[in-house]
């Protein structure tokens, strides 16, 4: 059924994007440079759906979603935030946001969000799934029935029957998050939040207070006072994912948590206790940091109270048809236009052949290529080429006369993909492997 959104980021090529993505949908939307702009246009026009950026001048989204809530009592509104935003959005939930989806968003999880925001603004009362449950609770699980899955299943089982810290290690691409969330929902505390965090993800100078939280004017440019991810996760569970990364202040501070449950946020002198069940994982040698003196050995040992290791895929080939199996589904979920329904029984054994250095992950961004630039219903072996397969399937646009600027390369980069994509800008990004935005900011690279 076709519905109007109203879409609200100072972003130009971020409203445009959503736009087109949603257009697709057969929607018609309304775009709106500022808050105060979406409320001139929710009192003009009528809507049935809101969707806005957090960050934005003058006037956030939050304050938006107050004023909204109070205006338009009945009209749902999704939040967009920026990575590392998770407070925010939790933020928003709670100040009745329909749902949230943070940047890079996950197109087929934001337009599931928005579809039962739609859903609920159409049939006030009926059951609706929450909204975070928009991407498939399958898409979450820990796939493989090999004896090193079964025996970290097993692991698994028995440390989400305590509250005690846990250390996640293994390999970049292993999947360790899926295993602090399995962790989290086989225990007493799966009705509570669960929040994630990557310590390498955001500038050690900014991670403090993006954990602990921050007192008004605690520093420079901290003109409210805001919750840390300890305090949002309350009663639940934090993870923090490459805990080798987290700069060495910050791990005594740590330390104090886990001993006593005290947090002090930035700037502060209160200190209050909180409950939460930290999970930490690695990829890193911890115990050779320790020796080089860059991790502490007493904040190791309180987290190392339970551990769990992630076996890499090379010691679990007998997994990889199931696994295969799971990022097709997905992968034709992301990509509906794509003929590709099922992989072929040599394709199958050039997978199990592999090495595998990026693990699970690696695999599925295989997949993911395969079935984007797939032709034919089942995928072969010449298809899940280690190596993108831009030069082989297309041709590779650019001569060798370079250099090329990186704006020019950009721009004719994007402008290739949508040639061979018949125009299609939701499938080009995905070729590219960036967001809807990021390809209207390269098409705009240089004028035509």
């Amino acid at each position: 059924m076709q519905s109007r959104l109203l879409i609200v980021d100072d972003d130009r090529e971020m409203r445009e994007a959503l736009r087109d993505l949603f257009a697709l949908e057969g929607h018609i939307c309304e775009l709106a440079p500022s808050a105060a702009s979406a409320l001139e246009l929710v009192d003009l026009q009528t809507f049935d759906a809101v969707v806005s950026d957090v960050r934005m001048p003058d006037m956030d989204g939050l304050e938006l979603l107050d004023r909204l809530k109070l205006s338009h009592p009945a009209l749902p509104v999704v939040v967009v935030t920026a990575a590392g935003g998770v407070h925010q959005a939790v933020d928003a939930v709670k100040r009745g946001a329909f749902g949230y989806a943070t940047k890079p968003f996950d197109v087929g999880q934001l337009q599931g969000i928005v579809a039962n925001a739609l859903d609920a603004r159409l049939h006030p009362g009926e059951s609706l799934r929450a909204p975070e449950a928009a991407s498939s609770v399958a898409d979450m699980a820990i796939v493989g029935e090999g004896p090193a899955m079964r025996s970290m299943q097993t692991a698994i089982d028995f440390v989400a029957r305590s509250s005690a810290p846990v250390l996640i290690t293994g390999e970049t691409g292993v999947g360790k998050e899926l295993v602090a969330r399995a962790i989290h929902t086989r225990g007493a505390r799966a009705a509570r939040p669960f929040i994630a965090v990557n310590t390498s993800a955001i500038p050690q100078e900014l991670l403090e207070g993006e954990i602990f939280g921050h007192a008004r004017g605690g520093f420079t440019g901290a003109v409210q006072a805001r919750k840390g991810l300890l305090t949002e996760a309350d009663g639940g569970t934090l993870l923090l994912d490459e805990i080798g990364d987290m700069s060495f202040g910050l791990q005594a501070k740590l330390l104090r948590v886990l001993q006593f449950g005290d947090v002090r946020p930035v700037g502060s002198d209160r200190v209050h206790h909180v409950d939460v069940r930290v999970l930490a994982s690695t990829h890193r040698d911890l115990p050779t940091m320790i020796k080089e003196g860059t991790f502490r050995e007493d904040l190791y040992f309180r987290l190392n109270v339970l551990s769990v290791h992630v076996p890499p895929l090379r010691e679990r080939p007998e997994d990889i048809p199931a696994l295969a199996a799971h990022f097709l589904a997905q992968a034709c979920k992301r990509a509906p236009a794509s003929p590709v329904r099922s992989i072929g029984r040599d394709a199958l054994e050039a997978l199990a052949q592999r090495s595998w250095p990026g693990n699970v992950r690696e695999l599925a961004s295989s997949i993911e290529r395969a079935v984007v630039f797939g032709v034919d219903e089942m995928i072969d072996e010449n298809q899940l080429s280690p190596a993108p397969l831009v030069g082989a399937a297309w041709g590779w646009p650019f001569p060798p006369d370079a250099p090329w600027t990186l704006q020019r390369l950009s721009r004719a980069y994007a402008e290739w993909a949508l040639e061979h994509t018949g125009g299609d800008k939701q499938r080009a990004a995905e070729i590219l492997g960036v967001d809807l935005s990021t390809l209207y900011r390269w098409r705009r690279k240089l004028p035509e």
